[in-house]
């Protein structure tokens, strides 16, 4: 049996790794996965219910799937197949053995991750995505709290059902929503964003769930940071700009990243730093501190604004997630955050 490191993924909905023979293949920490090893293992044939378009499709009475991430610049592509996964529990020394779960046995892939995991841990609402099918063993409901990179020798701990413990900060909630043909993202709404305290007051239904399958917002530890639709980053980048020249600070240019708006890091800047608040459906607010909302490349002494635009959704991404405690309640819908420590978290 072999410990495999996987990457945290809320947006997707197949838990997969490297399979040997690996045709086109990228470093990871474990030896890749040698299925003929395995007596558990076994290969989804086309007539499992889950075999099902547009996901996957049936080759040679194999199930086989070929995945895009981001931009499609991303994929992964392999064989549906079933093995039995060891969960390590809260309790030191304690483990849950789960049978016959379905993942995805990966031979051809090109994709970019830091830490060499060998794959990624699919927690979006798929059915073939552990949430659903670790349902009645969690109840629907688990919970992370992303360590920042900066934090030295802690880890991220996922957990599910009971394990999942209450942070001592009061924590508020909102909506999960559901759509028809959402590609089983967890959407949240998202009404309204402020700088720094100051509403930007977006017009009603900026950032709605259309029916072309666009707009809306969902939770995505997948990405890298946050995404806004197009018109709303616009304006974002323009009131910052706007804050940013009342302190007598000009964008730079930076080739080098892709962020657009830029600034030379200068003496005491750390004190006049924007936040971020986004205003979600029922009244919560999710806070973003401006360690969190930009990122600083110190060799360069520049640091950026960390959003990026889409043309089709808009993303809470996971820099934006880091020092927060998330759960999930996906069988009412609700989701729950609040500021925390997540080094503390790691270390219980």
């Amino acid at each position: 049996m072999h410990s495999y490191y996987l990457l945290l993924d809320t947006g997707s909905g197949l838990t997969w790794t490297q399979c040997l023979p690996c045709h086109t293949c990228f470093p990871q920490s474990a030896p890749i996965f040698n299925p003929t090893l395995s007596p558990t293992y076994r290969i989804v044939g086309c007539s499992d219910p889950l075999c099902k378009p547009p996901m996957y499709r049936c080759v040679n009475d194999r199930c086989e799937y070929a995945i895009r991430y981001g931009d499609n610049t991303y994929f992964a592509s392999g064989v549906l197949s079933r093995e039995t996964f060891v969960f390590q529990n809260a309790q030191v020394g304690r483990s849950t053995t789960v049978p016959n779960l379905a993942f995805g046995c990966t031979h051809s892939s090109h994709v970019n991750f830091n830490g060499n995991p060998a794959g990624i841990f699919g927690m979006n609402l798929n059915p073939t995505s552990m949430v659903r099918q670790l349902a009645n063993l969690a109840n629907g409901r688990f919970s992370y709290c992303l360590v920042p990179p900066t934090a030295a020798n802690t880890s991220t701990f996922l957990r599910f059902g009971s394990d999942i413990k209450l942070p001592r900060e009061a924590y508020q909630t909102t909506k999960i929503l559901t759509y028809l043909n959402d590609d089983g993202h967890h959407f949240i709404g998202l009404d309204d964003i402020s700088l720094n305290g100051r509403r930007l007051g977006f017009p009603n239904g900026t950032f709605e769930r259309r029916h072309d399958r666009t707009g809306g917002c969902f939770v995505d530890t997948g990405a890298r940071t946050t995404h806004l639709i197009a018109p709303a980053f616009n304006h974002v980048i323009n009131v910052v700009k706007d804050y940013f020249r009342h302190h007598n600070l000009e964008p730079v240019k930076n080739e080098s990243s892709p962020f657009s708006v830029c600034y030379k890091t200068v003496e005491g800047v750390d004190r006049y730093m924007p936040s971020m608040t986004l205003h979600l459906e029922g009244g919560a607010q999710y806070n973003i501190r401006w360690q969190y909302l930009f990122v600083a490349n110190q060799e360069r002494d520049i640091f950026c604004l960390a959003l990026l635009s889409s043309n089709r959704h808009s993303v809470l991404g996971a820099r934006q997630q880091l020092n927060t405690w998330m759960r999930y309640d996906t069988v009412h819908n609700v989701l729950s955050f609040a500021p925390h420590d997540c080094s503390h978290d790691a270390n219980n």
